[in-house]
């Protein structure tokens, strides 16, 4: 079988062995595949610029099992900059997707999304809607999309001048008389989440609490080491 190149970026790298590397990589037409590069610790290979994240590679690998190796790595382009603690940020985008990406799975435009959303965070954009609008899209991606036009349970359509009550993986509905208040948004915060225009204070505290309360359903109760590391953002 012919050996493909892919276009893809790495997500997460560990040590392997004396001289090896792990590495988790988000290919462009394939998702994430787990790599073994083989002598890429080496003290040669660490002098002529071992591959790094946030750099557009071009990797071919071989293999039948679900840990391929390595045949050759190629930078595409150089690192993105990032500027003071916006590099944190980048790693939370890298280890939500290493995280929730399932593997050998293929993910329609979010390749790309991911890209954009690099270039943001190393460029002037807003911090909090370039975050929530790749949690947003990473969600829909993976098939957990919340149904925000309807009641989940009256199926009437959700309206500005009402509160409703957030339910996991499934949408919302009009708010009880007994309530968590951390699961209650304004009908005018969930038209936010849906035309993603978060212009107050209060609507991007809402749209921050809303994919706190998605992803963490997903990413269960083990802690994300990247969130801890930019709290200048939080």
């Amino acid at each position: 079988m012919p050996i493909k190149s892919h276009l893809a970026f790495i997500l997460h790298s560990r040590p392997y062995r004396e001289t090896s590397q792990l590495i988790d990589v988000f290919c462009e037409d394939i998702g994430k595949v787990s790599l073994i590069y083989r002598g890429g610790r080496r003290c040669t290979r660490m002098k002529k610029g071992s591959p790094q994240p946030f750099t557009l590679l071009q990797i071919e690998y071989f293999g039948r099992g679900s840990l391929k190796t390595v045949k050759s790595i190629e930078a595409v382009t150089q690192v993105v900059p990032f500027r003071g603690n916006r590099v944190f940020v980048a790693m939370y985008v890298n280890e939500l997707l290493y995280r929730l990406l399932l593997a050998e799975t293929t993910c329609d435009g979010l390749f790309q999304t991911y890209q954009n959303t690099l270039l943001a965070i190393a460029g002037d954009d807003d911090l909090h809607a370039t975050l929530r609008n790749f949690e947003l899209t990473l969600l829909e991606t993976l098939g957990y999309g919340v149904n925000f036009d309807k009641d989940i349970y009256t199926g009437k359509p959700l309206e500005v001048g009402f509160d409703y009550q957030y339910q996991q993986q499934l949408g919302f509905f009009v708010k009880q008389a007994q309530h968590q208040r951390h699961q209650v948004y304004s009908g005018a915060e969930i038209q936010a989440l849906v035309s993603r225009s978060f212009t107050t204070p209060a609507l991007r505290c809402a749209a921050k609490r809303f994919c706190r309360q998605a992803l963490g359903d997903l990413l269960g109760n083990k802690q994300l080491h990247s969130r801890s590391l930019f709290t200048a953002v939080k």
